[in-house]
């Protein structure tokens, strides 16, 4: 009897400790992740396998012949570090809802017994109590744990969710200053150029004794200018092309020389479909720090029922076994911690305490997200206005210019009133693309208030990518 109790209890032990896990060493290596960085590339096969599962955004080539704030939105989904944070973080907490199913194991316990006999023939030794131990949850502990792990789940989920807008937040500001920054650029050329032309026609008349030396000298001035803005338009344009490349996560030279398409980008978002009800609307019902909040507030709710249930006792089902002079001995005995020094009220009030707060939390976030939402709006509403306004007196410029230019091929005006009217003209456009740029960044500062596009990109039918970049 002994030596079978003895077999089916090492065979038990041994089917237990082949169930466990073992460790798997994972070394950082930084020296190898920049040496990943730098050789990150638009050509990545693993890249081009997940821009072709998104046809509708990138097109049917790899890599696209132009690439538009979707596609390198997509770049960014692929190589930036932070959608791996959020995914290993969610990881976790799907995995804190494993360990929130888990019930508690059983003990055994098992030892000799020495009895000391003056008998000659009474063998001293024998097998000692065999102690088994049930513990048994109450009251719904192990449900309310799994509902609280399961809501905390959805709130890193919704997590994975914020890091991407974040993500699209970054690419579409950084690509908005970039593509201002190359029309800045183009501009500043030629307005230098127009500038170098007003002073040749201004010196030929110097020369000629037709025009004074002060009015030279103010032309000179003004290129002299007109050649620092456009050097400073051109640092501009490296410096927005690395803030963009940032934003993506390839190297700056990556980049380089890649071609950039945004059909709308002189075409914001019309005022008169942006109402205040409608905005304020789209701010609730996609803001992701609210619904993450809606599911902390649901994660306490469980807690809270939880340490509830904890005022009432576990049951400790315990039982033995033993041997002695031949007689085998079998024990059940129940064991009940008794609540009579306390009921759980501490845990419980930290609960409802906890409840209350995110209650409390989300009352005031909703408020928050409702006025960020409006001055967002008439922040772009502004913006809008005034790019309106910079854009009619650049097309009233535009047509002065198309009328000296006829009168000019009809002799009736001479070189250097056209050239100065196209300087105007082209100063003109400047202010329209200041304009421009300042409209969409707050049209991008409208976006990120309601987290959810305004534009014409399609970002919703974008998946996210199954594997980290190299």
């Amino acid at each position: 009897m002994v030596t079978r109790i003895r077999i089916r209890t090492a065979y038990l032990l041994a089917c237990m400790y082949c169930a466990c896990a073992a460790y798997r060493p994972a070394p950082l290596n930084p020296a190898e992740a920049a040496q990943r960085f730098d050789q990150r590339s638009l050509k990545n096969s693993d890249l081009c396998k997940y821009l072709e599962s998104n046809p509708s955004v990138t097109g049917s080539s790899c890599p696209p012949e132009k690439w538009s704030l979707a596609s390198l939105t997509m770049v960014a989904f692929f190589y930036n570090p932070e959608i791996r944070v959020a995914q290993a973080k969610l990881d976790a907490a799907r995995a804190a809802i494993v360990t929130a199913a888990a019930r508690p194991n059983p003990s055994i316990g098992l030892g000799p017994a020495y009895t000391a006999s003056e008998a000659p023939s009474f063998a001293p030794w024998a097998i000692g109590a065999v102690e088994i131990n049930f513990p048994i949850e109450t009251a719904g502990r192990r449900g309310y744990r799994i509902a609280k792990a399961e809501h905390l789940a959805d709130a890193t989920a919704l997590g994975v969710a914020q890091v991407t807008w974040q993500i699209r937040s970054a690419v579409r500001a950084s690509l908005v200053s970039h593509v201002a920054a190359e029309r800045e650029y183009e501009l500043a050329r030629a307005y230098e150029s127009t500038s170098a032309r007003i002073v040749t026609l201004l010196q030929e008349r110097v020369d000629a004794g037709e025009s004074s030396a002060p009015e030279l000298n103010l032309a000179l001035a003004n290129l002299s200018a007109a050649r620092v803005k456009a050097s400073q338009a051109q640092s501009r344009v490296m410096a927005t092309l690395g803030a963009l490349a940032a934003s993506v996560g390839v190297p700056v030279e990556v980049l380089t020389g890649t071609v950039i398409s945004w059909p709308g980008f002189d075409r914001p978002a019309k005022e008169t479909s942006l109402t205040p009800e409608y905005i304020q609307q789209l701010a609730l019902l996609n803001r992701v720090d609210l619904r993450r909040m809606l599911a902390q507030y649901a994660a306490a709710d469980e807690a809270l029922k939880l340490e509830i249930a904890r005022q009432y006792p576990n049951i400790n089902l315990g039982g033995g076994y033993s041997w002695e002079v031949n007689e085998n001995i079998f024990e059940l005995v129940p064991v009940i911690t008794l609540p009579l020094m306390n009921q759980n009220q501490g845990p419980i009030a930290e609960a409802e305490a906890k409840r209350a707060q995110l209650a409390a939390e989300f009352a005031a976030l909703q408020d928050r997200v409702i006025a960020q939402a409006q001055g967002a709006l008439t922040s772009f509403r502004g913006a809008l206005r005034a790019f309106h306004q910079s854009s009619n007196a650049a097309d009233f410029s535009e047509k002065r210019l198309r009328e000296i230019q006829r009168a000019a091929e009809l002799n009736d005006i001479d070189a250097l009133a056209l050239v100065t009217a196209g300087l105007q003209t082209i100063a003109a456009q400047q202010l329209r693309s200041r304009a421009l740029e300042s409209a969409q960044m707050d049209l991008g500062s409208l976006e990120d208030a309601i987290e959810r596009p305004l534009g014409n990109e399609n970002l919703k039918s974008i998946t996210l990518p199954n594997h980290s970049g190299t």
